[in-house]
């Protein structure tokens, strides 16, 4: 039996855009009782639902409408996610063009493959809207009958995704990545139907542009979900105005992304601006096999663990080195490590991060030991963790084993950036860690208390 498509379209206040979308489905190969579209509209107060209507002749059409509480794009997506009726769907952003045969190719990905997400090429993504020197003469061809024409148009080539580097890199099997859900943009992809109820489609707390689909996408990724770039699925985003300060409320629903996992992954996303994400993460999921990891030579006393308090290692580490130091809080700084400590030690409070961003109070532990992990991590990004950590403890340990071979990692750091102080504690192998921000801080304290 041949599943069915449900086309999935936000939209808000952009009647125009919208109808070259509706006129490229209009003119889809594939019969209309293969696929039904859903005009989810984020309370427009133009003519946007008589629009979407007067397409019902045409398509299987639905629209349906929420009121007007700024951006939310994917609780609009989650009104069609509800209505969706066939096997498979598509989300389409309003003024994306699609060829002719999207929906018969989409059906065939999902017949050859399954449990996958199907990413097209959608040209234009990421081009600063209006500036490009095609936008103008794109959108004059989008203004006609046929404005799935454009596709044809050899100059889209200049007009790229900006994620196709990626695609080609990994031949289209995005699994090869670190981190795939990365490339999981709504302008066009589809997912099964089920798939997405199961993970409970578009997390409805998101306000504002940007990252409610790259979220959905870490869960499909954590739900075992494949993920693949399937060249017949492209499309063009035409160039249009933006409604809202774009930047600011990213950045704002990005920390949201954050605060939402608190694991490696995210929390890499959000504060790695000058290294390649994907090599990164990769570096963390693998140098476990490198450093040390149970420091059986250790002497619990030089860490002044006598004061009790929340006690916090970062890094790789074992059952042994957690009970040996009466460690409270553990960072493991990959899957496997966190899902080891985890099982042997369920009452220590064990997260899959490295700490670069939390969200607890200042002064929360009273000891943080960061292992040898800091090693692998390049030079600003290793300033962006030690203040960090610097802030919520007191006391913060760095451990310096000697001989330890990086040479296999492509990016490792190895060295103390500038701006920190240090202390040798108890002889070599253990750094006792300041930051003239943090003294700074502290001599504020200490002249307010006077």
């Amino acid at each position: 039996m041949t599943k069915g498509v449900t086309v999935i379209i936000p939209t808000y206040n952009h009647s125009e855009l919208l109808e070259r979308t509706l006129v490229c489905l209009k003119h889809q190969e594939a019969d209309t009782s293969l696929f039904e579209v859903i005009v989810c509209d984020d309370g427009s107060s133009d003519d946007t639902k008589d629009v979407a209507c007067s397409f019902e002749a045409d398509l299987d059409l639905r629209y349906c409408y929420q009121k007007d509480l700024g951006f939310r794009a994917g609780t609009a997506r989650n009104m069609g996610l509800h209505l969706a009726k066939h096997e498979i769907c598509v989300y389409l952003d309003t003024g994306v063009l699609i060829g002719a045969d999207l929906i018969l190719n989409v059906i065939q990905f999902h017949r050859c493959h399954e449990h996958t997400i199907g990413l097209g090429t959608v040209h234009g993504m990421n081009q600063k809207d209006d500036q490009h020197p095609l936008a103008k003469y794109l959108q004059s061809i989008a203004s006609s009958e046929h404005p799935e024409a454009c596709l044809r148009n050899p100059m889209l080539k200049a007009y790229p995704d900006s994620r196709q580097t990626q695609f080609d890199f990994y031949e289209n099997d995005l699994d090869r990545s670190a981190a795939p859900w990365t490339m999981f943009w709504t302008s066009m992809v589809s997912v099964e139907t089920r798939l997405l109820r199961q993970v409970g489609g578009f997390d409805e707390s998101f306000h504002g542009w940007g990252h409610e689909d790259l979220e959905l996408g870490y869960r499909l990724w954590k739900a075992g979900l494949h993920f693949r770039a399937d060249p017949s699925l492209r499309a063009l985003h035409l160039p249009h105005e933006q409604f809202n300060p774009v930047e600011m409320t990213s950045r704002k629903n990005h920390l949201h992304f954050v605060k939402l996992h608190q694991e490696l992954p995210v929390e890499l996303s959000y504060v790695n601006k000058n290294f390649i994400f994907e090599m990164l993460l990769g570096q963390f999921n693998a140098a476990d096999r490198y450093l040390t990891q149970n420091y059986d030579d250790l002497d619990p006393a030089l860490f002044e663990l006598h004061e009790g308090g929340r006690r916090l290692a970062v890094g790789y580490l074992t059952p042994e080195f957690v009970s040996r130091l009466n460690i409270t809080d553990v960072f493991a700084c990959n899957q496997r490590n966190a899902e080891m400590i985890r099982a042997a030690k369920p009452d220590v409070h064990t997260s899959y991060k490295a700490g670069f961003v939390n969200f607890c109070e200042d002064d929360t532990y009273q000891t943080a030991i960061i292992t040898d992990v800091w090693k692998v991590i390049p030079i600003t990004l290793l300033i962006v963790l030690l203040d960090e950590i610097l802030r919520i403890a007191k006391r913060v340990y760095l451990l310096d084993t000697a001989d330890i071979e990086l040479e296999q990692l492509p990016i490792a750091g190895d060295h103390l950036p500038t701006g920190f102080q240090t202390a040798c504690v108890g002889g070599t192998g253990i750094t006792k860690l300041y930051s003239i921000s943090r003294l700074a801080r502290q001599l504020d304290a200490e002249v307010n208390n006077l």
